[in-house]
């Protein structure tokens, strides 16, 4: 298996009101990829509790192999929310690794 780990850090991260909302915009959306994408075996994501930390939010999604990862990655719904990430989003890590 393939785990895909990524981390953001939210625009406007001193305005609580727009970080929350983009955060949530974003969860709904990324949620919304397990529906559609059906190469995605387990999808996690939340925000960041620490306050200390750099990045805001957080999410993990497993396939079972590579190719799988490359299909959700060029899929039409993830880069629908690659697009709003690239308005939302100041900073950004990803990861992938096997489990």
């Amino acid at each position: 298996m393939i785990r895909h780990i990524v981390l953001w850090k939210l625009k406007n991260s001193e305005n609580p009101e727009i970080k929350a909302l983009n955060a949530k915009k974003l969860k709904d959306e990324l949620y919304a990829l397990k529906k559609e994408i059906v190469q995605i075996k387990r999808l996690e994501t939340g925000d960041n509790l620490n306050p200390e930390n750099e990045y805001d939010m957080a999410l993990t999604i497993d396939f079972d192999n590579f190719e799988d990862l490359m299909t959700y990655q060029n899929h039409p719904a993830h880069k629908k929310v690659v697009a709003f990430l690239k308005t939302a989003r100041d900073l950004k890590a990803s990861i992938d690794y096997e489990i």
